[in-house]
C-alpha cells in the first residue's frame, strides 16, 4: 500500500541569520501558546544561531520555559573524556538551557543502554509538540543515515565516514577522535511529532533539499521522509533555495 504524502510549507529567508531567526520565532511561538509543551531539539552548527535567538527572546520578552520539557534527537557514545564538552548535553547546556529558566530535570537525552525507554518517556509526556531538524550533507536527519528504515525508532547507530568527517571540525579536524557511534531517535520517532520544523542553511545542504522537493521518498535520502508528515514547515536561506532550484515569488 502506497503511503500518503502531504504538502509542506517552505519559507525562504533573506540569509542564514534570518532563517535561524524565523525558526526561533516558530519555536518560541509553540512555547508561548503551550507553556508545558514538549520540544524536540537538535544540535549541530546549523542550530547555534537558532538557540542564540531564543535566548535573546527570553532576555527581551521573558518567555517562560519553566514547565517546558525537551527531548534531544541524539547523543554520542563513548566520547573521549577530553572532549566531553562536545557532548550534545554540554552543547545544549551551554547554548540554551543555562541561559533560560528551564528546569534541568525536564531536559532529556537518549541513553544508549536503554534506547527504547526514550520512546516510552516521550509518550508518557504526551508526545512531541514540535521537532526541529537540520539536514546532513548526505540527507541524514538526527543520525538516521542513508538506508535507515521508515519504521526506525530510538536506537544505537554506527556513523558513516562522511558524517564522521563532517563532525571532525569539532574535534581538532581529526576524524580519529570523533565517536563512531551514537544513540539517535529514529525516522518514525521524528514523524510522530505533531509538527516538524526543518532548518536548511548553506549551499552544501542544497542537494538534500532537492531530494525533499522531488516529493518522492528515497531511503538513501532520509530527509525525504518528511513528505509523509501532515505538518511540516521548512525554513531555508535564499541562496540555498536558489541552488536547489526552488522557485518562489
Amino acid at each position: 500500500m502506497k503511503q500518503k504524502t502531504y504538502p509542506y510549507k517552505v519559507f525562504v529567508c533573506k540569509d542564514e541569520k534570518m532563517t535561524a531567526l524565523a525558526c526561533a520565532k516558530a519555536l518560541t511561538k509553540v512555547v508561548k501558546n503551550k507553556p508545558n509543551a514538549c520540544l524536540g531539539l537538535a544540535t549541530g552548527g546549523t542550530c547555534i544561531p537558532v538557540y542564540e535567538a531564543m535566548v535573546t527572546d527570553y532576555i527581551k520578552n521573558h518567555t517562560s520555559y519553566r514547565n517546558i520539557k525537551t527531548f534531544n534527537l541524539d547523543e554520542y557514545i563513548n566520547l573521549n573524556p577530553l572532549y566531553i564538552h562536545e557532548s550534545y548535553r554540554a552543547y545544549m547546556n551551554f547554548r540554551l538551557f543555562s541561559q533560560i529558566n528551564i528546569q534541568m530535570k525536564n531536559t532529556h537525552f537518549p541513553c544508549f543502554k536503554h534506547p527504547s525507554a526514550y520512546e516510552t518517556l516521550i509518550q508518557k509526556n504526551g508526545g512531541l509538540d514540535v521537532q526541529i531538524i537540520s539536514l546532513g550533507h548526505n540527507g541524514h536527519i538526527a543520525y538516521n543515515e542513508p538506508g535507515s528504515s521508515l519504521d526506525s525508532v530510538t536506537r544505537v547507530i554506527t556513523l558513516t565516514s562522511s558524517t564522521i568527517r563532517a563532525n571532525a571540525r569539532f574535534f581538532e579536524n581529526n576524524p580519529q577522535i570523533v565517536p563512531k557511534r551514537a544513540v539517535s531517535m529514529g525516522i518514525k520517532s521524528i514523524l510522530n511529532a505533531r509538527k516538524i520544523i526543518v532548518i536548511i542553511t548553506g549551499i552544501g545542504k542544497a542537494k538534500a533539499f532537492q531530494h525533499i522537493l522531488k516529493n518522492k521518498y528515497d531511503p538513501q535520502w532520509p530527509c525525504s521522509s518528511i513528505i509523509f508528515h501532515k505538518n511540516v514547515e521548512i525554513y531555508v536561506d535564499a541562496k540555498t533555495a536558489k541552488v536547489a532550484g526552488f522557485k518562489y515569488s
